[in-house]
C-alpha cells in the first residue's frame, strides 16, 4: 500500500508520533509542530515533508488528496511501518483489572484459561501465565503480588501493551473510523430509530467508537447482524466453538439423562454426565464417561460414528 493515512486519536497518538518523529528530521524541519489529535499521519504529504495533514491544511486544501489515499487501521499501520517488529514486551507480565478494562481483560482470559475459574475480579491482576495453575490471574492485591517471590520476574504492562501482546478485542471507547460509503450504506438501510442512533454516534467522516459499532449490531435486524460483524471483526470477541451446558445442569443434576434412565438401560445412573465441579478441566463443556465401563468410538457400517460402552 503506497498512499495511506490514519487519524490521530487519544489512544493511538503516542504510537503514531513515535513513527512520525523517526520519519521527520526535526533538525532540518524544525518548523513542523507535532501533529494533533483528529489530524492525520500520512505515508507522505503531497505538499511538503511533514508526513501529516494539519487542521489548517484541511481547511485550505479541502482534503483533495483523500481520493488517492487509503484510510488504514492501527493494526494496518503497524504492519506497514514495522513488518519485522521485534518483540519488546516482557515475557512475564501482569495488568491490574479496573472497572474500565475488566471486560476486555476477562474476555481474553476466558480464551486461554483451561479451567473455568469464576473468581477473577476488579483489583485482581491478569497474568501472562500463572506459574502454578491455569487461571491466568492473581487473586490477591497488587502489593501482595509484588512481594510474592513467585512473581519477582513479572513486569506491569499498560492496556495498550496488553492489546499489542494479545491482539485483544478493542474496548468500548476505542475510536475507529469507517468509510463514508459504508456509513451511507448503514444509513440507507436503517429504520428511523436506527438513523437517529447513527446520527448521534457516527460523525459524517465515519468517525465512531467500538461501542457504537457493537450497539449498532444489537439494533440491527437478523439480516444485517452478520454483515456488521463481517465488516468490523476487530470490534467483536471471537465466538467460542464450544457448548456450555451450565444452564442444563443448574436445573437438573450432573447426569444428562432423566432419573433412573441408567438403571433402565442396565447401567449406572451416572454412566454419562456433565461435570459440575468448576475445577474440572472441561467444566460444563463436555460429557464425562464413567470409568466403570469400557468405551469405544467407532464408525459403523452406515458410516456413522457411534460410542459403544461394554462391561469390564
Amino acid at each position: 500500500m503506497q498512499n495511506w493515512y490514519i487519524r490521530i486519536t487519544e489512544e493511538n497518538r503516542d504510537e503514531l508520533l513515535k513513527w512520525w518523529e523517526d520519519k521527520v528530521d526535526l533538525g532540518d524541519h524544525g518548523d513542523y509542530r507535532e501533529p494533533r489529535i483528529n489530524e492525520y499521519i500520512m505515508s507522505e504529504n503531497p505538499e511538503d515533508n511533514s508526513y501529516y495533514w494539519s487542521q489548517q491544511d484541511t481547511d485550505k486544501y479541502c482534503l483533495y488528496w483523500k481520493k488517492d489515499y487509503e484510510l488504514i487501521t492501527l493494526e494496518q499501520f503497524r504492519k506497514i511501518t514495522n513488518p519485522t517488529q521485534v518483540k519488546t514486551h516482557p515475557e512475564k507480565w501482569y495488568i491490574i483489572a479496573t472497572k474500565e478494562n475488566f471486560n476486555e481483560l476477562n474476555a481474553w482470559r476466558k480464551t486461554v484459561a483451561s479451567i473455568n475459574y469464576k473468581d477473577f475480579e476488579i483489583n485482581h491482576s491478569l497474568l501472562s501465565k500463572h506459574p502454578n495453575d491455569t487461571s491466568y490471574y492473581y487473586g490477591g492485591s497488587v502489593d501482595r503480588l509484588r512481594l510474592d517471590s513467585d512473581f519477582k520476574d513479572y513486569q506491569e504492562i499498560t492496556l495498550e501493551q496488553f492489546r499489542q501482546i494479545t491482539n485483544s478485542p478493542m474496548s468500548e471507547t476505542t475510536a475507529i473510523q469507517i468509510s463514508r460509503n459504508l456509513l451511507n450504506e448503514y444509513y440507507e438501510a436503517s429504520t428511523n430509530g436506527q438513523k437517529a442512533f447513527l446520527s448521534e454516534h457516527f460523525k459524517l467522516d465515519g468517525s465512531t467508537t467500538v461501542g457504537a459499532i457493537r450497539k449498532l449490531y444489537e439494533l440491527a435486524c437478523g439480516e444485517w447482524k452478520p454483515k456488521i460483524k463481517a465488516n468490523h471483526p476487530d470490534c467483536f470477541e471471537p465466538e467460542s466453538k464450544e457448548f456450555d451446558f451450565g444452564k442444563y445442569v443448574a436445573n437438573n443434576s450432573k447426569c444428562i439423562l432423566k432419573a433412573n434412565a441408567g438403571e433402565e438401560l442396565g447401567l449406572g445412573n451416572d454412566f454419562i454426565q456433565v461435570r459440575v465441579d468448576k475445577y474440572s478441566t472441561h467444566y460444563h463443556k463436555g460429557f464425562y464417561l464413567s470409568s466403570e465401563y469400557n468405551w469405544e468410538l467407532i464408525t459403523d457400517n452406515k458410516n456413522e460414528i457411534v460410542l459403544v460402552p461394554t462391561k469390564k
